[in-house]
């Protein structure tokens, strides 16, 4: 850092002599022929490290001290041009740092947010149109699994499939994340099936956990995350769901029906397909008393638990 400093200063080429005699580190006596040539060594390494990582160092003659050899960085070469983004790109990174709920993954989006806005972009201005559904819940999952993707660990999980009556163990090499229609997948190798396989974040309970060393897998070229994810809930059967709803009320559910009676004065008989029991009973719960849940039985269970849920929240209140 310091010899970098020293090259920016000036326009004028610097010798080698002047930067053994200003840059900290650099200094010895010239005379002692073992210092001067360790000197020597360590500037060439730190010129090469320099240029490894992409410093512009230019060389040239420094005519002032009799055209000596010496070094600068131009500072048009070194310093990154103005950012600018379109007004879709400044939308998706709004997208992008609205996206995250989870503190330790909200500071990372909340400090690149600090960092565009001293540069002059305001991309909070595009956050009304960066429409996000985000599910806090799979989002404490991320975190672990970006770690494990980042150092090739497997990882230890509960998982409650679509038709699983409770949660089972699953170990797996994850590939990666992506999101699809709100909700985020994980793909990887399943160990105990020996096959490929996707799972939804929202339905892992409990903890994600690293198991195993670092380094333990190398990830498929060809893999594609994103067509797992579709091509999992692609997978997912129907379900029938029948409730009773209130004589011209909850129309959002009517709406989403494929058969409404038979009709009497306390209620009508509202019948339609669903995928996911979990957001479909937090669905029906939002419409409070107008809507009674009848069948079938684990919706009519997580149904009643949301509402038992909200009204402890609102007891807390």
């Amino acid at each position: 850092m310091n010899l970098v400093l020293c090259l920016l200063s000036s326009r004028r080429f610097q010798t080698a002599g002047r930067i053994a005699r200003t840059v900290p580190g650099y200094e010895h006596d010239p005379e002692d022929k073992k210092a001067h040539e360790a000197f020597q060594r360590k500037f060439e390494r730190d010129k090469a490290e320099l240029r490894r990582i992409g410093i512009p160092l230019q060389s040239g003659n420094d005519f002032l001290a009799d055209g000596e050899p010496g070094y600068r960085i131009a500072r048009s070469d070194f310093e990154l041009p103005q950012i600018e983004f379109t007004d879709a790109e400044a939308a998706a990174v709004a997208a992008a740092a609205r996206l995250w709920q989870q503190p330790e993954l909200q500071s990372g989006s909340a400090e690149a947010l600090l960092k565009l806005r001293a540069a002059g972009i305001d991309v909070e201005s595009h956050a009304a149109t960066a429409t996000v559904k985000s599910l806090p819940g799979a989002e404490a999952a991320l975190s672990p699994f970006f770690e494990a993707i980042a150092v090739r660990r497997a990882v230890v999980f509960d998982y409650l499939g679509s038709r699983d009556e409770s949660a089972q163990q699953r170990r797996i090499q994850p590939w990666g994340c992506a999101a699809w229609r709100g909700r985020w997948y994980v793909a990887g190798l399943d160990l105990d099936r020996d096959a490929q396989r996707c799972f939804r974040l929202s339905r892992i309970s409990g903890k994600v956990r690293l198991t195993g060393p670092e380094g333990a897998y190398t990830i498929p070229e060809d893999v594609d995350v994103l067509a797992f994810a579709s091509e999992s809930e692609s997978r997912l059967m129907p379900v029938r769901a029948t409730v009773m709803v209130r004589p011209k009320r909850a129309w959002g559910v009517r709406r989403r029906a494929d058969q409404i009676g038979p009709r009497t004065p306390e209620g009508d008989q509202v019948c339609f397909s669903y995928t996911e029991t979990a957001p479909t009973a937090a669905w029906l719960a939002s419409f409070g008393p107008d809507v009674l849940v009848v069948d079938p039985p684990e919706l009519v269970k997580e149904t009643v638990a949301c509402l038992q849920a909200l009204a402890a929240e609102e007891g807390d209140h």
